[in-house]
Formats: C-alpha cells, structure tokens, sequence
C-alpha cells in the first residue's frame, strides 16, 4: 500500500512534472544492528546547501512506497520528506546527487534518529549508469566496513528513479510583479504595518505572520521578526525566478549575518489578478 503525504505539505501540482516512483535494492548493513534493506525511490530537486544557487537532486530510498507527488512539488521537497510522518519512526538512506556524479548518503534510524554519513570523497563508491535531468540510475557501495565497534557499516545500494522536471518560465530581473508584490511586503513587515501586509500576503501566509486574538500592532511586530527569521534582510535583493502558471518562485538573496549570504526562496500565487506571498523558505548558504 502506497503511503500518502499529508495535502498540507502540497504546494501546487502546476510547480513540476511529477515523476514517477523508482526502485531500490541492496542494503545499509550495521555491522552491529539492523539493515536497512529499501525497495522503492523518490527523486526530487534540492538547493546545495552550499551554494543555493546550484541545485541538486535528492533520492529518498525508503522500505515502503510513498506518493511522490506532494515531496516533488513541495517548495522545500527535503523538509517534507524527512517530516514525513510515515518516516519518523522508519529507517531510510538519502542520497545527494551531483551532475559531476559525486554522491553524498544520509542513512537514517528513525526511531534512534542514529544517522550515518559518507560521501564520495570519504569511502563511498559511486557508479551512475544514468546521471541526467530526468533520471538517475546507478550504485554505491564501500568496498570494506566503515568506522569502528557498534558504528561500523557496509553500503551496497542500487538504484534507479526518474526526476522530475520544472514546467516554469523565468522571470525577469527583480522577479516583475511578483517580485513587486514581495518588496511590498518586506517595506510593510519593516514599518510593521500590519494591513500592509495582509494586503500582499495570502490567508495561509497571514496565519504564519500573525494571530486574530493580537492587536494588528502586536501582529506588525511578529510578522517583522518572522520574516526577520527567514529572508536575509541586508543588502536584499530578487536573483533568479521562475513564473510557473498562476504561481512563482523567487531567489531571495542577501546577508543573513556580517560575512555570510544565504538564499530565501519566496513562492507567491496570483489571486483575483494580484499577487501574493504564500509561503518562504530558507534555501541555504551562497559563496
């Protein structure tokens, strides 16, 4: 039986063209422990958490069958996988895929939450037999047991899933409307205009900015922290962008810190011709 994720964690189908589940075989073997021996893959696109610019794709390999439809489509499909309430107690493995074909494993216990994680510059062998935007396909392995006493492992895992594909159009520089519409916001959360941001902000959105039993002061002030929390706020400026539909996605970029930039992706719907911010998301570091 396929294990369904909650509709709450879907964002819009017109986001990506859903692929298929894959297949898995093989196993994580502790040498002390259990196995964690897959059957079924997920593939869905991720930021590097090292340079957010760059995507990546992820494959969760996990002992029984998930829908892929809401991680693929999900604006942080990661978050939703791990947050996965068929997973918070399974073992699973992770994988992180490059286009050069290095390969990064996360395999998971998640009862223990006990994690164990090599790459291929640490030990782990990778074969990719397909390594394109639409598929990946292949094997990794260690060659001999990794780490020591009750930590040590072995990897043999296959592999093979089809990724899947934005359908978006992108967006001019500064994001055009859309990205007028989140400059808006950020002008009203920072005179902590509560109208100003409802004005811009969709129901779900305002749900995460505010509450009904505050005063709209109290809400204009929350609503400033929590985008404080989530948008780097200094030298801010609209990158890259994606127009898909009646939906778009925005590269927020700035300084979350002295020093350090990092990269907010903003998804914002058009409702009755105007547009709103419905959800953010931290995406990650840039270089």
């Amino acid at each position: 039986m396929t294990v369904k994720i909650p509709a709450a964690l879907i964002v819009s189908l017109s986001l990506v063209t859903v692929a298929e589940a894959g297949t898995a075989s093989g196993a994580f073997k502790l040498q002390k422990g259990t196995s964690i021996s897959p059957k079924h893959a997920v593939a869905y696109v991720v930021r590097d958490q090292r340079d957010a610019r760059k995507k990546q794709v992820e494959i969760l390999l996990t002992t029984m069958p998930l829908e892929p439809t809401a991680l693929q489509t999900a604006l942080d499909p990661h978050m939703a996988a791990i947050n996965h309430d068929a997973l918070m107690k399974s073992n699973y493995v992770l994988l992180w895929v490059g286009s050069d074909g290095s390969v990064t494993m996360n395999a998971t216990y998640g009862a223990s939450m006990k994690q164990f994680i090599n790459d291929t510059t640490d030990g782990l062998k990778a074969t990719l037999t397909t390594n394109t935007a639409t598929k990946v396909e292949g094997r990794v392995t260690t060659a001999a047991p990794v780490g020591e006493g009750d930590g040590a492992y072995s990897v043999d895992l296959s592999f093979s899933v089809d990724v899947p594909v934005s359908a978006g159009q992108p967006l001019p520089a500064g994001g055009g409307e859309a990205g007028k519409a989140f400059t808006a916001l950020l002008a009203a959360a920072q005179k902590k205009n509560w109208a100003g941001v409802t004005a811009v902000t969709t129901p779900s959105m305002q749900k995460m900015l505010g509450a009904d039993y505050n005063t709209p002061a109290e809400n204009g002030a929350y609503a400033l922290d929590m985008i404080k929390a989530w948008v780097p706020m200094a030298k801010t400026k609209v990158g890259a962008g994606e127009l898909r539909g009646d939906t778009a996605i925005l590269d927020v970029e700035g300084e979350m810190f002295p020093g350090m930039r990092g990269l907010t992706l903003v998804k914002l719907v058009k409702s009755a011709g105007a547009w709103k911010v419905d959800q953010i998301q931290r995406a990650g570091l840039l270089p």
